[in-house]
């Protein structure tokens, strides 16, 4: 007797697959299917991942980190590193965003991934929570030190402040000054930024409760004290925030060599008074609408130790202009204050002027920190592992901005919302045939010409440096094409 049962017949064989879809597209007919093909968005990461190895900095933090990987099957910290800084790298700003690309076995190949895949986003909050903040921060200021090599000969260090709203309880939130969310907790770390460069020489996190000028001596002091610095620095700019007697006190220590120091001055009732003092032929250029008039005086504020150079600006503007520019009111007069020592022979009342506007660049690195790298997410309820995501975080810009600046050899920045898109999203395919691995990107001519020159340009610059130096050599070779004396030294009496 036969039976009724109906036998079910696999038609595809294990590995095809077995779901197609056919699409009336612009195009005509399209059949989807799936593939095991290995394919990535991030054909770019294969010269970054070379450019990384090179310099040896990830491989330095690896073998620097404080806390030993006692289980054999923990994750290599040089593999949790990696991964995090191309979570930063492709733009996420939470720990969760590392899934977008946790699956991509081409990135994963190409980052030398141990267990074939990226971290997911527990792995760098796991590997930090349990180091001591101050370890954690010795540790990564090897990295830091690393970027003190890049510095131009003589430099102007430019710092300030920036507002990280946070949500939920995390440590270290407090509420202070938040112009996004009055009232809302948050961090409010100081960044010190090399004027010209678009690099973050140092980071200091403060809560949120703190002011611009809050611990900036102790930052400045950590900075200072690097033997690659005395020599190079000669001016720090700030906003008014910094225009403190404690922080003016500190450029002006007798006997100590020191930068000089240019700060905005907050008009008080008291600058308003000095500079109504002023006489009408001390002011230097023609009071006419739209233009400037500088000149200079001494004044002694309350909490002053002594009487500073003060430069003053005064400009006539009308009062309601139009589009058009017609039908203007009376003009109406503006002023601003400018604190510093240097001197007259240094630097004219005009060119001190022209010299702090050129701080607002400090602001663009802010920015492109806060909405192209998530600089304000990657928050935890631990104090140390937000603070050192950050910290990494610093690490990759500095790093991605150098980089991109080797490739394009055009002599200024490019911020990631563009050389993202240029130089790490190129669609790819991983071909392996026997020990031999290729990476075909799929460009056309034009593409393809550009990135073979950027190319080029890399491989030129990391040929110049002689493989048997060790990698925290190498990679200040890279930068400066000199090697520092004694660096250790000053990591050594410089904890914090």
């Amino acid at each position: 007797m036969m039976s009724e049962e109906t036998q079910v017949i696999t038609v595809h064989p294990a590995g095809e697959a077995q779901e197609r879809f056919g699409f009336e597209c612009a195009g005509g007919t399209l059949e989807v299917v799936a593939t095991t093909d290995r394919l990535t968005p991030y054909g770019g990461a294969a010269a970054w991942s070379h450019y990384l190895e090179k310099l040896g900095v990830v491989a330095d933090l690896a073998r620097r980190f404080p806390r030993p990987r006692t289980s054999p099957n923990a994750t290599p910290v040089a593999d949790v590193l990696q991964a995090f800084m191309f979570n930063c790298l492709m733009g996420g700003r939470r720990f969760a965003h590392a899934r977008r690309v946790q699956d991509d076995r081409v990135v994963a190949v190409i980052l030398g991934m141990k267990k074939g895949r990226l971290c997911g986003e527990d792995a760098f909050r796991r590997l930090v929570a349990e180091v001591p903040r101050s370890e954690a921060r010795i540790w990564l200021r090897w990295s830091e030190r690393d970027l003190y090599a890049a510095l131009p000969s003589a430099f102007v260090a430019d710092w300030d402040s920036t507002v990280n709203t946070r949500y939920g309880q995390q440590d270290e939130v407090a509420v202070g000054y938040n112009p996004h969310k009055p009232g809302r907790g948050s961090h409010h770390p100081l960044v010190c930024v090399v004027a010209g460069t678009r690099l973050a020489l140092h980071m200091e996190w403060r809560p949120g409760n703190t002011v611009s000028a809050s611990h900036w001596i102790e930052a400045m002091e950590r900075v200072w004290g690097h033997p690659d610095v005395p020599p190079r620095l000669k001016l720090n700019r700030g906003d008014i925030g910094f225009a403190q007697e404690k922080i003016m006190a500190w450029h002006e220590t007798p006997g100590v060599a020191r930068p000089s120091y240019l700060f905005k001055l907050k008009l008080t009732a008291n600058v308003r008074r000095a500079i109504a003092r002023i006489p009408w032929p001390q002011w230097d250029g023609q009071p006419r609408v739209g233009l400037e008039q500088y000149t200079e005086t001494r004044v002694r504020l309350d909490g002053w130790s002594c009487e500073r150079r003060v430069i003053v600006t005064r400009t006539l503007k009308p009062a309601n202009p139009s589009p058009q520019d017609v039908f203007w009111g009376e003009d109406q007069e503006e002023f601003c204050a400018y604190v510093t020592n240097l001197t007259v022979a240094e630097a004219s009342p005009a060119q001190g002027v022209l010299a702090y506007r050129k701080r607002g660049d400090a602001e663009n690195v802010f920015d492109e920190l806060k909405n192209q790298w998530g600089f304000a997410g990657f928050c935890s309820g631990k104090g140390v592992v937000t603070e050192t995501a950050a910290r990494v975080l610093l690490l990759t810009y500095n790093l991605w901005s150098l980089f991109v600046r080797v490739l394009k050899d055009e002599g200024h920045h490019h911020e990631a919302v563009t050389s993202r898109d240029e130089l790490l999203v190129i669609p790819a395919k991983l071909v392996e045939s026997g020990r031999q691995k290729t990476l075909k990107l799929s460009v056309g001519k034009q593409w393809w010409n550009a990135i073979s020159r950027a190319y080029q340009r890399l491989q030129r610059w990391l040929a110049t440096t002689a493989p048997q130096l060790d990698p925290q050599q190498t990679f200040e070779r890279y930068l400066c094409w000199n090697n520092p004396l004694n660096p250790d030294a000053w990591l050594l009496n410089n904890s914090p």
